[in-house]
């Protein structure tokens, strides 16, 4: 297994945890998944400060609202919209979001970018067809300026979106904890999957994660040591979960 200051293994958390000024939190962590543009641009200022602390290839930034969502989420200032947002459709304000983003992307040296599914977004022939045009015809890798990681909505059976996401050229981001009762941690292995991208939720715990789920993650990121991991920790305990991953791989390879 590789530490987390291999190229190969990012650690890191879903947006900053709270009381972990940015300084710190990349002297620690070697990742952050960084939803700041969602709701709408950020001022170049804003920009700048986040292209002075975060190192090139540490942040992985989450795509505008109004490529993959049609309700507006509550901000301040939002991108342009109308009625022909969301839903990964095709549409000029969602259009001329993705080029501001990709500016953004490219000045921040982002390792990818994450597309999030909308709630309800389910696996029909319709949505299939609709984030095939999306990602073959709108947010292609030039258009975007990094790899694409596209989070699914929890209708969709994970080994049919791993599938899917491999005909569309992106990375299928997923739980590794969420699993079926009675499943052992072994059924998420064997995956056909060129990198990993893990969302790791705790299952709405308040405090850290126990020991031995966090022995299971371990072991998933064994079986997978050849290839490029990525974990993004959406936990209550985010920051304590991500720097006791990082410890523990410190540990296996002493």
């Amino acid at each position: 297994m590789t530490t987390e200051d291999s190229i190969d293994t990012r650690i890191g958390t879903v947006d900053m945890p709270e009381r972990v000024d940015r300084e710190r939190y990349f002297r620690e962590l070697t990742y952050l998944e960084l939803s700041a543009l969602f709701a709408g641009p950020l001022k170049p200022s804003l920009l700048a400060k986040w292209a002075e602390v975060a190192p090139r290839g540490t942040l992985g930034l989450v795509a505008p609202w109004v490529l993959t969502h049609r309700k507006a989420p509550k901000a301040e200032k939002l991108w342009a919209h109308d009625a022909t947002v969301g839903d990964f459709r095709d549409s000029e304000p969602g259009r001329a979001a993705l080029v501001t983003f990709k500016a953004a992307v490219e000045q921040l040296g982002a390792a990818c970018a994450v597309f999030l599914s909308p709630p309800l977004f389910a696996a029909s022939a319709a949505n299939r067809a609709t984030l095939a045009k999306f990602f073959g015809e709108i947010a292609t890798e030039e258009a975007v300026g990094a790899s694409r990681v596209w989070v699914p909505d929890g209708l969709w059976d994970l080994r049919t979106a791993i599938t899917f996401a491999k005909e569309l050229g992106v990375q299928c981001a997923f739980d590794p904890l969420v699993r079926d009762p009675g499943q052992p941690p072994e059924v998420h292995y064997g995956l056909d999957v060129q990198a990993l991208y893990l969302r790791v939720t705790g299952g709405g715990r308040t405090g850290p994660i126990r020991s031995e789920r966090m022995d299971d993650l371990v072991g998933l990121l064994e079986a997978y040591e050849d290839i490029p991991a990525t974990i993004a920790f959406e936990s209550q305990a985010r920051w304590a979960d991500a720097r006791n991953l990082k410890k523990t791989l410190e540990g296996a390879v002493d």
